[in-house]
């Protein structure tokens, strides 16, 4: 099996067309941000109007389903959606299929042929597609340009809880190998539904895993000397791109500014453009291995001058002349920006639990010694009304007890051990936790958690023992559930407390809390701007990947709840104007 000798064929056809796919990638990127993105804004903003919400969370979506023309607009929206997908994935499989066969082409005769197919996706063929669509999404997401692509995951938060749990890892990455298998089969139904003009999404699932038997460590040799070729290819190119400023700004500081920008351009551009070319790559090699038959046709050797008429891409040129020279002019001002050190305050998710059992004293400790700035901890009420400092209503996780919380008394709660990676500690009680934060000098986020069994004046109990404790001032309280917020504000109005959100789409939640606490997957600079303009703190969880850490330092969020306080802190110490201008470019690309 020779990988080599057609990937060199498609990349001869890609550079011999080179001029095609640049107008192709930039008219495809042009209808999403021009048409595409502004419809869906707009339908959603209905929904949200028809529903009377400012957002929709895991609290209220369902609340869209009770509104007939919400109902409407969502439809609506889903298959715009669904449109926007095809007529992205498929364009490239009809261009390199007209580029195989010889066939004369234009742009019109492109979209004429996505057009045939489209009546599919009237009915119920819709909804397969968008099932087919979420189960190749492994793959099909390294082909989509990275506006669509980069909210395309699952939210890392809902992973490492699964995670923690026995058997949830095997369960993970058993579902990863399953989906990963699935996507492998149904490679070839793009192709399949496109090209042959009778054929159904339904009947291209089929043919496609029909035809893709037996060929899945053919598939993924392909796939994988794709995806690596493509990344050696862009780190080598970032690099020499990179090249010129190391040198402009050790050598002549002064014009270092001004190169930032043009680096920081052109890198856009090229990240702009060969991801585009990636999609054309892909689409090429599975129209091959779809249809072998294609790869013995000798490929048209004269060029495609234009998919456009003469003036046209004229006009086309000199608007990408001027947005280039503004790009450049607008990095520039970006990356001379004095930045300060933000003051985000590093949250400690259940104590540092890298050096401890998660939400115990000895997790608590470990999180003073990582430089955190507060600890978030949960609690949950015992059968006899006390606090309890535990994530789980039951045991079974950290204690290997099938024993719930609320059916347990907090005498019976301390006597009962609980371990995770290597360590382990007692369950304290919430006066045990108050009593050494306040030794080691640490405040506390204090996160109410519910099993159902509450008492009813719950909230009151613990506003009254945090005033005991004379913390009900420097402590914050917070919680999923709004209704706790409204209690704990009815019994203290001055006790600071922030509203989590799991999931928001949309404006910012309405909330009676101080603060806003938004998952990073749901996590937008006009999320930021709203709190802001609403006298509101907002804070986001659970970041721990560097990357995201660096983003949330970047947008300067109040609070930052990780994992990794340790790793927080000093990304934290380390993001000032010392930077380099190198530095500063390789972060406003992220």
């Amino acid at each position: 099996m020779n990988i080599f000798t057609p990937l060199k064929k498609i990349l001869n056809n890609i550079q011999q067309h080179f001029v095609v796919y640049v107008q192709s990638i930039v008219f495809l990127r042009v209808i999403q941000i021009a048409v595409a993105l502004p419809t869906i804004s707009y339908l959603f903003l209905q929904i949200l109007k028809v529903t009377g919400l400012s957002s929709i969370t895991e609290n209220n979506l369902f609340e869209v389903f009770r509104h007939p023309l919400g109902i409407f607009a969502l439809t609506l929206l889903a298959i715009i959606v669904i449109f926007f997908i095809y007529y992205e994935q498929a364009y490239y499989f009809i261009l390199a299929f007209f580029q195989r066969t010889g066939e004369p082409y234009d742009f019109k005769k492109i979209i004429r042929k996505l057009n045939r197919k489209a009546r599919f996706f009237l009915s119920l063929q819709s909804l397969l597609f968008l099932l087919y669509f979420l189960l190749i999404l492994p793959i099909a997401s390294i082909g989509m340009s990275p506006g669509l692509a980069k909210n395309l995951y699952i939210p890392h938060f809902i992973i490492e809880e699964l995670v923690k749990f026995p058997g949830g890892l095997q369960v993970y990455v058993a579902s990863l190998i399953l989906v990963f298998y699935l996507s492998l089969r149904l490679l070839y139904a793009v192709p399949f539904f496109v090209l042959e003009e009778n054929m159904t999404i339904l009947q291209g699932v089929k043919k496609s895993w029909i035809m893709t038997r037996r060929k899945t460590i053919r598939n993924i040799s392909y796939l994988a000397v794709i995806i690596l070729g493509y990344g050696l290819a862009m780190a080598a190119l970032s690099f020499l791109i990179l090249l010129p400023l190391f040198a402009v700004e050790r050598w002549v500081p002064t014009a270092a500014p001004m190169m930032a920008g043009l680096t920081l351009t052109t890198l856009q551009l090229v990240l702009f453009l060969s991801f585009g070319i990636l999609q054309a790559i892909l689409a090429d090699t599975l129209l091959g291995l779809a249809y072998p038959e294609l790869n013995t046709l000798e490929r048209r050797t004269e060029e495609n001058k234009s998919l456009f008429p003469v003036m046209f891409s004229r006009g086309l040129y000199l608007i990408a002349a001027g947005m280039f020279v503004f790009t450049v002019i607008g990095n520039t001002v970006s990356v001379t920006k004095i930045l300060y050190q933000p003051s985000t305050q590093i949250i400690a998710h259940r104590g540092y639990t890298a050096e401890g059992v998660e939400n115990t004293i000895g997790a608590l400790r470990a999180a003073k010694n990582a430089n955190a700035d507060y600890v978030e901890m949960d609690i949950l009420q015992t059968k006899d009304r006390q606090f309890v400092v535990i994530h789980d209503t039951n045991l079974e996780r950290l204690a290997g007890r099938n024993e719930n919380v609320s059916d347990l008394t907090l005498a019976e709660l301390q006597e009962i051990e609980v371990s995770a990676n290597g360590f382990t500690d007692k369950i304290p009680s919430l006066e045990e936790y108050i009593a050494v934060a306040k030794e080691i000098d640490m405040k506390l986020v204090i996160e109410i958690k519910y099993h159902g069994n509450e008492s009813e004046d719950m909230e009151q109990l613990l506003v009254e023992l945090l005033q005991k404790e004379g913390v009900a001032q420097d402590y914050l309280v917070q919680s999923l559930e709004e209704r706790a917020i409204a209690k704990v504000k009815e019994v203290d109005p001055d006790i600071t407390t922030g509203y989590l959100v799991a999931l928001n789409i949309g404006n910012l939640p309405q909330t009676s809390a101080d603060f806003v606490v938004i998952e990073e997957f749901s996590l937008n600079q006009r999320l930021i701007d709203q709190a802001r303009d609403a006298g509101k703190g907002i804070g986001v969880w659970t970041v721990n990947q560097e990357q995201i850490i660096r983003r949330a330092l970047r947008l300067n969020v109040d609070g930052l709840i990780t994992n990794e306080p340790s790793r927080a802190y000093g990304l934290r110490a380390a993001f000032n104007q010392e930077q380099t201008f190198v530095q500063r470019v390789q972060d406003l690309l992220e």
